[in-house]
């Protein structure tokens, strides 16, 4: 690592702000996370921007990301980055906004099962062409049913994101984003963003592909479900913000209230979140985690080889068998179940209303 790199480095580490759970995938998130971090405020050197108007704000499920392109830019998952208000629109392009969220709905009786429930959807998506009849089927998308014993009420929750959206967002699937990008090669490999009114345009049709998501994920649950009044229904993959990305998190700037969704076998908590993160300027934040995040499963130390982005790791076991990999994305993993604990007991930013029993899930 140059010199250039070493003292953005330095300034990566203290705009880093950790509310992670400090495991071993969290630490290996951050260090990843820290060059990935080192190589936005370098480009944000490039460009004349103000380098101390950035934090990378780590959350109770912060890891890594599965998504491939996502990952090897150095953007780390369970996280937001914040810009100060001061910054012009600038979008670094391999965070890659994909409008994934949730829409949760309330009902007073629900008496489906898998099978009704997967004929409704299967007819649902062959009526609209804009839905792929795999998007709510890929990685960690699913749908679920709940009870909650608090108010005898149910609940169903649907999690994901469109094929369209990311055919308009993704900047290799979009030939007219793509000659509009610009690209710094840092740390060896390129950097891509858009600038001023190419950023701005950019997020303007973000906002119109979140809308489509949003009305989509309504839609699908409405139909499945038409007594279903919806309660949520958010974005935690891509913009609160033209300055406040979102990797896997919810944001406002006032208390709100959230599910985290943990792993299939336990509750789904539905929290209130009434403690901000106080950032410079007296900007107050208020953030809650999406879900539980990847655990790489079994292992109890990462350590990074060296400080080049596409760095090899060593994962270490309880019994001390080490493993040299450079593929963590496709290590086996479990989901942590202890994020909502940790956001509402460790680090009081939240309040537990509810937990919710899990019924049945579908991934269809």
């Amino acid at each position: 690592m140059n010199a250039n790199y070493r003292n953005n480095y330095l300034l990566a580490q203290n705009q880093f702000i950790d509310y992670s759970t400090s495991d071993s995938t969290a630490i290996l998130a951050k260090e990843h996370g820290l060059i990935g971090l080192t190589r936005l405020i370098t480009c944000m050197e490039i460009l004349g921007l103000d380098c101390e108007q950035v934090n990378l704000i780590a959350l109770p499920d912060f890891t890594y990301t599965r998504n491939k392109l996502r990952w090897s830019a150095g953007f780390p998952y369970g996280c937001v980055i914040k810009f100060g208000e001061n910054i012009p629109p600038f979008i670094p392009l391999d965070f890659r906004p994909n409008c994934c969220g949730v829409v949760l709905a309330e009902l007073e009786e629900f008496d489906e099962n898998p099978e009704s429930l997967q004929k409704k959807y299967i007819e649902i998506i062959s009526s609209y062409s804009d839905i792929d009849k795999s998007d709510l089927n890929r990685r960690n998308h699913f749908m679920g049913s709940y009870f909650c014993e608090k108010n005898n009420k149910f609940y169903f929750l649907i999690h994901g994101s469109f094929n369209f959206v990311k055919e308009a967002l993704y900047y290799e699937r979009n030939e007219t984003l793509l000659s509009l990008s610009k690209s710094e090669t840092i740390m060896g490999e390129p950097f891509t963003y858009l600038i001023d009114s190419n950023a701005k345009h950019f997020y303007e049709s973000y906002l119109e592909h979140e809308r489509l998501t949003m009305y989509y994920r309504n839609l699908i649950i409405k139909e499945m479900l038409p007594q279903a009044k919806i309660v949520f229904n958010r974005t935690h993959e891509g913009f609160y913000d033209m300055q406040t990305l979102l990797l896997g998190a919810y944001a406002e700037n006032h208390p709100f209230s959230c599910p985290i969704m943990l792993a299939p076998e336990v509750d789904l908590p539905f929290v209130n979140v009434t403690n901000p993160i106080n950032l410079q300027n007296e900007t107050k934040l208020y953030l809650s985690p999406h879900g539980g995040g990847y655990a790489l499963y079994g292992v109890c130390n990462t350590q990074r080889v060296d400080s080049n982005l596409q760095s090899d790791y060593i994962l270490t076991y309880p019994n001390q068998t080490k493993l040299l990999t450079d593929n963590v994305l496709d290590m086996p993993f479990c989901y942590r179940t202890n994020t909502s604990h940790c956001w509402c007991d460790r680090f009081n930013m939240a309040i537990e209303h509810c937990k919710m029993t899990p019924i049945f899930n579908l991934k269809i």
